[in-house]
């Protein structure tokens, strides 16, 4: 399923000049697209223009630079560095367009998942961060999403406060109503009074939304990365990093166990995907939940075959293993990182795959989506036969019939509790990380920077030199200061906001939330049940004739206990879905 929407204004590739023409990319098949004009949409002029160098290449974020206008009218450039004219500035300035025409990969020109469509309530706009820009995202009549830069252009106030109204997003501030196309259909305060004079506004450019190219595959909703007149026709050159495995294989024949789970988590982007090249934490850092600091294997891990492909948009790739001992190996993983969001891990003859597509909301914040499954085998009924004892208690075996039962009744959520504990053993860890590393800068020498003397870390070295040599160290995000919400002013850690599963996850899950509201729901019911129970306890005990070690007494006391009970294991189920301390150092 694809579905593409071209942004409302924007420059032409190379050129300074206002684009006119508004299309649409509409059809259930990527492979085929059809063009529909929709009217046109010129965006409005400013005074400072942000425009890409021109390349035949996908430009990096270093490449561009600012275009202003002088009081003349004249269009002149302005390099920040070119403040002094000493030879050291110059060979400094030199060196830096050398690594600037290495850097081809250009972060904005990707498409990023954001949302899982199961996740999504289609009657309501949806506020949302990409590459540190407030994005909002709607369903149209057509039920097709869209996607719109979050800003209102009457006064600059978020449209994702608004209400989807008659097929248009509504401004919630001045009822002003916007189409597929970013396109104002209905302004308020003109319609009743010139309506000459509210059809030219709204074929005005400076009234339109901008938007962003969406579409949707594998369940989910991906947002590209930038708005403007060319982000359609260069978002259809690309297609998104979804899993192979899953692409390739008969969905009858596909079976996933975790779905779509999503997680916004403290700490940059470079980090997290860092994390994910490192298997060799595992055993520590999710001891208990994932991991064994204690087992065999916790010490002998290798990464192996690190495969570089020369082009940026290639990613990379290497194999790790697992072993209990030194000598033998019983686990094998291949790794491959597709930019600029897909991190998958191929297991089992290539039959089963985890992949976890990380989204740079932030400087400070990356969304996780986790998925995992395969084309796993269906082994043949076993031949049974009352000379073979052992294997007919072992069909007969109840377990995993009861197994079944559970996991049907967990549905989504309970394989998103466990992913929560995953989750939360690395937290701490990123979030300082990032801190650390954002103090030194993005062009660092991770081989002078780090210390990474075993074979285990051959992964992150292989992700930190993309990332420097060819991506340019990693996304731009705006100019906004970095400051970190989850430190107090003496610097100590708000490990309640830090680790916040129901911010982070339960609220934008529908799985999840749904679940939480039952067990609410539960406590209440059980805590009725134990009031009641305990003051049938109490008139029976004060009543004549009804001795304490009668049916009476005994029955209540036992619905009492075990309501209390239910209670309280219901309270530590919600806590799963909002907040689970994590102390390493007590695990």
């Amino acid at each position: 399923m694809s579905r593409f929407t071209r942004p409302s204004r924007g420059l032409h590739s190379g050129a300074l000049g206002w684009h006119s023409g508004h299309y649409q990319i509409s059809n259930r098949q990527p492979s085929a697209l059809k063009h529909q004009a929709l009217g046109s949409c010129p965006f409005r002029k400013s005074k400072r223009l942000h425009v890409s160098c021109v390349s035949s290449r996908p430009h990096t974020a270093t490449q561009e630079r600012e275009l202003s206008h002088s009081d003349s009218g004249v269009a002149t450039w302005r390099h920040p560095s070119r403040e002094s004219h000493s030879r050291s500035e110059s060979t400094a300035e030199s060196h830096d367009v050398q690594e600037d025409q290495k850097e081809t990969f250009n972060w904005t020109k990707q498409w990023y998942p954001i949302a899982s469509e199961m996740d999504l309530d289609p009657s309501k706009p949806h506020s949302l961060m990409l590459l540190g820009k407030q994005i909002v995202l709607w369903q149209d009549s057509e039920q097709q999403w869209r996607c719109f830069e979050d800003v209102c252009p009457h006064r600059k106030v978020p449209l994702s406060e608004g209400r989807v109204e008659g097929g248009g997003l509504q401004c919630g501030y001045h009822g002003w109503i916007f189409g597929s196309d970013g396109r104002p259909t209905h302004i308020p305060q003109l319609h009743s009074v010139d309506r000459k004079a509210e059809q030219n506004a709204c074929a005005s450019g400076r009234s339109c939304a901008a938007t962003y190219p969406v579409q949707v595959q594998q369940g989910l909703v991906w947002v590209w990365g930038e708005s403007g007149s060319t982000a359609l026709l260069e978002s259809l050159q690309r297609q998104p990093a979804i899993n192979p495995l899953k692409a390739k294989t008969d969905p009858d024949k596909f079976t996933q166990t975790y779905v779509n789970y999503i997680r916004d988590l403290p700490g940059g982007f470079q980090e997290w995907i860092e994390n994910m090249t490192d298997q060799s934490h595992v055993a520590f850092a999710h001891h208990g939940v994932a991991g064994n600091r204690h087992g065999p294997e916790a010490g002998h891990f290798k990464s192996h075959s690190v495969e570089e492909p020369p082009r940026p948009e290639d990613g990379f790739k290497f194999v790790f293993d697992w072993s209990a001992n030194s000598k033998t190996v019983n686990k094998s993983t291949t790794f491959e990182y597709i930019p600029p969001v897909y991190n998958g891990f191929t297991v089992a003859g290539g039959v089963f795959s985890l992949w976890i597509y990380a989204v740079p909301v932030s400087a400070t914040c990356t969304r996780l989506i986790i998925n995992a499954g395969g084309n796993f085998p269906v082994p043949p009924p076993p031949q049974l036969s009352l000379a073979d004892p052992a294997a007919l208690l072992k069909r007969l075996d109840p377990r995993p019939a009861l197994l079944k039962v559970a996991k049907k009744i967990a549905g989504r959520w309970g394989p998103h509790l466990q992913l929560n504990a995953v989750n939360d053993g690395d937290i701490v860890f990123m979030h300082q990380q990032s801190r650390n590393n954002r103090a030194i800068g993005r062009r660092t020498d991770y081989n002078r920077h780090y210390f990474t003397p075993g074979d285990s870390d051959r992964g992150v070295m292989a992700w930190r030199r993309w990332l420097v040599s060819k991506a340019g160290g990693g996304p731009v995000y705006p100019d906004t200061p970095v400051v970190d919400p989850f430190r107090d002013s003496l610097g100590k850690l708000r490990r309640r906001e830090l680790l916040d599963r129901h911010h982070q996850h339960t609220q934008h899950c529908a799985a999840c939330s749904k679940a939480l509201a039952q067990v609410r729901t539960a406590q209440k019911a059980f805590a009725a049940l134990a009031v009641a129970t305990f003051l049938s306890l109490v008139a029976l005990l004060g009543s004549r004739g009804c001795p304490p070690l009668s049916t009476g007494p005994i029955a209540s006391a036992v619905f009492t206990a075990a309501a209390i009970a239910a209670l309280f294991s219901l309270r530590r189920l919600e806590s799963q879905f909002t907040f689970t301390d994590w102390v390493n150092a007590e695990k």
